[in-house]
């Protein structure tokens, strides 16, 4: 074996390819063949959007498993381990599983130069491929068309909702980006639109390859505490479901997806929706007796989300942020969406993160917004432990704006709690 620590084997990877990107399927594809990786033998969902795409699979996931069946989920990013993109059965795979996993596809891949992402999602494919499994879940990385996810045929496809984002990749407006996001869909499957909003390419997209349109808001909804939607012959349905953790419009696209299977649906428990949650999604955790809420919103249409969910749930005392963003984000839309839902802005820098936006840009643009309280920092680290200082009791702690953001401090709630 090439190396016999896993974190040997992800630093090796992120030098392997000239670029952290590359969109295309040609490579990894070739890849997947010579390792005789494709799937046919269960579902495949494959899910792709801009927000809603983590929400989606978990409740597939969780439904799927109370009627007992067995599961691969494959998503990204991972906050703490790597384990976590890769799961079987509700559990994160072993090192040992994904090191094996990612010797063979040194093995099958010759000359062929694989990015860190691509690494990733042939081991998934790969390990699911070996498993059993009766249905396989799969999260895009980035876009849809050219993600390697969509090298697999997917039985069912969703697209959650869809916002500007990845502009340099994906398209400047949410028809080009609905565009990419409709490449995941495949002739005569279901094509689900969870967004009640959706641009009009994802219909357009569904129309022109064959694929059998499903629409919010149409095809089906969640009102009331209730679902209704259709099975695989078209007859109506509805479920009564429990007080959700998660977006709505990503819970009901998934089950819309789960009657669209050719699998018995009798012994769903649609009860376990009600402790379905992940983290980094309004993640709400205790430190020192302050309420921190973790949520990796970074783009307007997710922090307006969260401003939402923040208003739902009234503070006493003061709302202070801990915001750190990606350089291609719109941060002035996410700031217009959460201006008047925070009272100190609290500002970090990055600087083991090339990708990151200088904090002294996020204070210029605050400032130009309007914001008053801005406190600069010149890490995460040291903010947080800063704002758990300067917070009472009755105040909060939002922390936002990226996964890299919400998984240092998660990482810094674990490092604290093992010397507790």
């Amino acid at each position: 074996m090439r190396f016999d620590q896993l974190q040997d084997w992800l630093e090796w990877q992120e030098s392997c390819h000239p670029s952290e990107i590359e969109l295309g399927l040609e490579r990894v594809a070739s890849v997947a063949q010579a390792m005789a990786i494709s799937l046919t033998d269960c579902q495949v969902i494959t899910v792709a959007g801009t927000n809603g795409k983590g929400s989606c699979v978990a409740t597939l996931n969780a439904l799927l498993l109370s009627a007992g069946y067995r599961v691969g989920c494959y998503t990204s990013p991972h906050f703490i381990h790597y384990n976590e993109r890769v799961m079987l059965n509700g559990v994160a795979v072993s090192d040992r599983a994904l090191m094996e996993s990612f010797q063979r596809i040194d093995d099958a891949r010759a000359d062929t130069s694989l990015t860190y992402f691509e690494f990733g999602t042939l081991a998934a494919l790969d390990i699911f491929e070996r498993s059993a499994l009766d249905v396989v879940v799969l999260e895009v990385g980035l876009g849809g068309r050219l993600d390697a996810v969509n090298i697999i045929d997917a039985d069912i496809a969703v697209v959650t909702s869809i916002d500007v984002d990845h502009q340099d990749w994906l398209g400047s407006d949410r028809e080009q980006i609905g565009r990419e996001k409709a490449g995941v869909f495949r002739a005569n499957k279901p094509a689900i639109s969870a967004g009640l909003t959706p641009p009009q390419s994802l219909r357009q997209a569904a129309q022109a390859c064959g694929a059998e349109f499903y629409q919010a808001g149409e095809s089906f909804v969640i009102e009331q505490g209730r679902w209704a939607g259709l099975d695989k012959v078209g007859q109506s349905l509805e479920r009564v479901l429990p007080e959700l953790k998660l977006p709505a419009e990503s819970v009901a696209a998934a089950i819309q997806a789960i009657y669209l299977l050719p699998l018995s649906t009798t012994a769903i428990d649609f009860t376990t929706l009600a402790t379905v949650q992940l983290p980094g999604r309004f993640q709400t955790i205790m430190a020192d007796d302050k309420q921190l809420i973790l949520d990796v919103a970074h783009n307007p249409a997710a922090a307006s989300y969260l401003s939402q969910r923040l208003q739902k749930l009234p503070c006493k005392g003061r709302t202070f942020s801990l915001l750190s963003v990606m350089k291609d984000k719109d941060l002035v839309g996410i700031v217009t969406a959460l201006r008047e839902d925070i009272d100190v802005w609290c500002i970090a820098d990055q600087p083991d993160n090339a990708r990151s936006m200088p904090a002294d840009n996020i204070v210029a643009i605050l400032e130009q917004q309007g914001a008053a309280a801005i406190s600069q920092y010149r890490t995460i680290g040291l903010a947080y432990q800063e704002i758990l200082a300067q917070m009472e009791p009755v105040d909060r702690l939002v922390v936002f704006g990226s996964f890299f953001t919400v998984a240092e401090v998660l990482q810094l709630q674990a490092d604290s709690s093992k010397l507790c």
